[in-house]
């Protein structure tokens, strides 16, 4: 869970609502004609999600209205909602309630994979006057702009096909972050069998090159020296349109004030030899790959309907490894898909240990309604999975421990974020966090450092 973003930016941006936005709404007396309006906005679930809150608070920003956190009191509560598992789908009801309880005269708007996928329900829970999908997202501000204009808005969901329809053109010029994510795309063209991602956001939509590196443009020119590229499936940018991942990275690259780039989450099948290649040519990429890798399992993967198997996980992560010695890598596990024998789960713990990941994000199998995942056979107990969730983090903890030793040492140049505790705090760029003592704060800086240990959980160091 993330609480709203209040650092906007002060761009122009364009934002409509649809041709098809019909609004049944009525003159309010006693309301101010115009009046700047309180809005908490919250964001569940991934990158993209938060991305598009950004963009959505920078128009409301622009408007006059003020954005803040998730507080008492305010007009508007806009609940940016996720469904990727049961819990995160939960979790988004969860906190539409939270919301009509912090302020029961406030109007709530619901968005993302959750009001996607179940439009109705979202509907029916307390406050919620207007609920739109994930290529419809801005529509939220002329939903509050109107309310601003003294109009009161019937209840009603606007929310259609994805399929066919363009990615939502959005800007983010500022965030609260000392780097700077950016929507490459939306959509996912898999299919796999227990992911319901391809039905909450439609097929592949790509940004074009030119678009993006605008962004960025602005993106540096307002202080950000690091982007993470990011999408639903980051790896099928320009799928659609014809255009490559690899010429985007080369061309954001090309961006003087740019000096770090990142990718958001990889599926392994995309990292090929000669993409490999040219992120090493590009010299700006940073040393870090999230792996979409799900099991070890090459009986799983397949049930799964992935496109890779562990051989070519391997070969792709040595043959990073070769060209990029510091490398790091994290990545998502599944455990307890339907069928996944102990065999299987051994798999999954061995393929850990042999990448040795820096982080890994593990997740007991959660059927989804509408996958096939959902219906087959030999689903796993409950306990079982949760035994082997247990089992898998502990030796991702025993991994990360034996990364972060590794960095006790050497000297990298570290990005500072927020200061907290008398100490800096930065990343490395193989995503490592370091600790530098000081009381000035080094927010946005890049510079060198030697780590001089682990402790705690936590490595420590020194500019040089």
């Amino acid at each position: 869970m993330k609480l709203c973003l209040t650092r906007v930016g002060l761009f122009s941006t364009s934002y409509c609502i649809a041709s098809s936005f019909v609004v049944q709404c009525k003159k309010t007396f006693g309301v101010t004609m115009g009046r700047n309006l309180t809005v908490g906005i919250l964001t569940l679930g991934c990158r993209v999600n938060q991305y598009e809150s950004e963009a959505l608070a920078r128009i409301l920003t622009e408007k006059g209205h003020t954005v803040c956190e998730f507080l008492r009191g305010l007009d508007f509560y806009v609940i940016n909602t996720c469904a990727v598992t049961a819990e995160s789908e939960r979790k988004s009801r969860q906190m539409i309630r939270r919301a009509s309880k912090l302020n029961p005269a406030a109007k709530i708007i619901v968005m993302g994979c959750y009001s996607q996928l179940f439009p109705s329900d979202a509907l029916r829970l307390p406050n919620v006057v207007y609920v739109c999908g994930n290529r419809n997202k801005l529509t939220a501000a002329g939903i509050i702009d109107m309310v601003s204009s003294g109009l009161d808005v019937t209840p009603h969901a606007n929310v259609g096909e994805l399929d066919g329809v363009k990615c939502e053109s959005m800007t983010v010029t500022t965030s609260d972050h000392t780097r700077a994510y950016v929507k490459t795309s939306d959509g996912c063209d898999n299919n796999c069998s227990y992911c319901i991602i391809r039905t909450a956001r439609g097929a592949v939509s790509s940004r074009s090159i030119d678009d993006i590196c605008r962004e960025v443009r602005g993106l540096g020119d307002n202080g950000y020296r690091e982007v993470v590229l990011t999408g639903i499936e980051t790896a099928s940018f320009g799928r659609d349109t014809g255009e490559k991942l690899s010429d985007l990275i080369a061309a954001v690259a090309r961006d003087e004030n740019i000096r770090r780039i990142r990718l958001g989450s990889m599926e392994p099948s995309r990292l090929t030899k000669d993409f490999i290649d040219v992120l090493v040519s590009v010299g700006k990429f940073m040393p870090s790959f999230h792996l979409s890798l799900q099991s070890g399992s090459d009986r799983v993967l397949n049930a799964m309907r992935r496109k890779y198997n562990s051989r070519q996980v391997l070969e792709s992560v040595r043959y990073i490894r070769s060209v990029m010695p510091t490398a790091t890598f994290t990545c998502d596990m599944i455990v307890g898909f339907p069928g996944e024998t102990d065999a299987d789960f051994n798999d999954s713990c061995a393929l850990a240990r042999e990448i040795g990941f820096l982080h890994m994000h593990v997740f007991p199998f959660s059927p989804r309604r509408g996958t096939d995942a959902a219906t087959m056979s030999d689903q796993i107990p409950e306990n079982v999975k949760n035994e082997r969730a247990a089992c898998l983090i502990a030796i991702g903890d025993e991994l990360h421990d034996a990364v972060m030793r590794d960095q006790v040492g050497r000297t990298a140049q570290v990005l500072f974020e927020t200061p907290h505790g008398g100490y800096n705090i930065g990343h490395t760029p193989e995503m490592t966090e370091v600790y530098v003592r000081g009381d000035k704060s080094l927010q946005g800086v890049i510079a060198d450092v030697r780590i001089d240990r682990y402790e705690g959980g936590k490595l420590y160091g020194g500019i040089i």
